[in-house]
């Protein structure tokens, strides 16, 4: 009699859903073959955003380690020393984060695949660091300013220094950053090199580039500037580094540019992807008005999941997730938001999520760092009063996370 194979049903939900606490144990299950050998899955490594380009799942287990764990989890790891550097790779950070960001730790991870065992990877920073930069791949750190000033000559002045000075191979900086794009460029036409631009791979000693058709790309041959985006190659791990202080060269640039200070920026006209702090509302959202007026109190930028936006509730622009927009804030509160997998996705490197439920057992509020279970215009209303001072922001609400 012929054997049938019968399909859990519940399993291929479980296998089908990353947040489900069963998750873990589901896929170890059916990655044992019928000899017993534990086969690795290939699709756990990542998965393919609506634009068709594989990124990476950070939210997991290592995602989720606490400062100590990370610390007591770096100091049993080797510690890759370069005394006496022949040349150097240069990373190059304009994030305003405390933290490294994604992207920062992805060019890191692509400056070791292109250093040799002499090479010492340079980070270049703005803005100071609150983070583990040996964990990340720093053997040497700059500080290049202190987070407040704005002084392209100067900087310009600097890395065209450090070029020569250190025997730079090759400059990493983020593509689509508005110092660090612009500085690359004009280190390019100084250097008098062609830079590579929207790096999105590296492989065979040559980075993939995307252009302005996303179903093009094209293969470019490394270039002494190279202008990357995430996914470009993956963090380090097995080892930390030194992350060693740099002084600054000596430079007698002239200083062209006054900074006036910072410019007042209507909240509802940072696009989304740029944005750092960010309101978005779901089918929760009972008030419109008042989340608007939430939103403006705050000083946020609007955002919304996809039931939101197909309601009519708010624009398409305004859509994250998987099939919206991709964003990377700093402060990211939910409000009435359910936490469907393509909304999760589009908020994965968001640095501090606050989500603000009646359902304490909603999929964003196991995602959030911090919760408020209490009804979304309670919550709005008392928000907008402790801004306007008030006095009436009392509530007395259950905190989870």
């Amino acid at each position: 009699m012929d054997e049938i194979k019968r399909v859990d049903p519940r399993q291929q939900r479980i296998l089908r859903n990353r947040l489900h606490p069963e998750h873990d144990a589901a896929v170890s299950a059916v990655s044992v073959s019928a000899s017993g050998l534990l086969r690795k899955n290939p699709h756990q490594q990542g998965y393919l955003s609506a634009e068709g380009i594989k990124r990476i799942d950070r939210s997991g287990d290592a995602a989720q380690m606490t400062g100590q764990a990370k610390k007591a989890q770096a100091a049993t790891l080797p510690l890759r020393s370069v005394a006496t550097p022949t040349d150097y790779i240069v990373v190059f950070s304009d994030a305003d984060s405390e933290k490294l960001t994604v992207l920062d730790k992805d060019m890191l991870g692509l400056a070791h695949q292109l250093a040799h065992d002499s090479t010492a990877v340079l980070l270049i920073t703005l803005h100071p660091r609150n983070d583990d930069l040996a964990a990340a791949g720093a053997d040497r750190v700059l500080m290049l300013g202190n987070g407040e000033q704005f002084a392209p000559d100067s900087w310009l002045a600097t890395l065209l220094a450090l070029h020569d000075s250190l025997n730079v191979r090759h400059w990493i900086v983020a593509d689509g950053s508005l110092v660090g794009g612009h500085l690359a460029r004009l280190l390019a036409a100084n250097l008098g090199v062609r830079p590579v631009t929207r790096g999105k791979l590296f492989a065979d000693e040559a980075l993939t580039c995307g252009g302005g058709d996303p179903s093009l790309q094209a293969q470019r041959e490394l270039s002494p500037v190279l202008l990357v985006e995430e996914q470009v190659a993956d963090p380090i791990t097995g080892f930390v580094c030194g992350a060693e202080a740099m002084g600054m060269p000596e430079t007698s640039a002239p200083q062209t540019v006054t900074d006036n200070g910072r410019v007042a920026v209507d909240p509802a006209h940072i696009p989304l992807a740029e944005t750092r702090f960010i309101l978005s509302a779901g089918n929760g959202v009972n008030n419109w008005a008042l989340y608007h007026q939430c939103a403006k109190a705050l000083g946020a930028t609007e955002g919304a999941s996809r039931v939101a936006v197909d309601n009519g509730n708010m624009p398409r622009s305004t859509q994250v997730g998987a099939t919206g927009t991709y964003v990377n804030a700093k402060v990211y509160i939910a409000v009435g938001i359910s936490g469907a997998i393509q909304h999760l996705q589009g908020m994965t490197h968001c640095e501090t999520v606050i989500a603000i439920n009646a359902d304490p057992n909603c999929d964003m509020v196991k995602r959030a760092d911090l919760s408020v279970i209490a009804d979304s215009s309670e919550v709005m209303q008392a928000l907008v009063d402790a801004v306007s001072g008030s006095g009436n922001a009392k509530g007395e609400w259950e905190h989870a996370g």
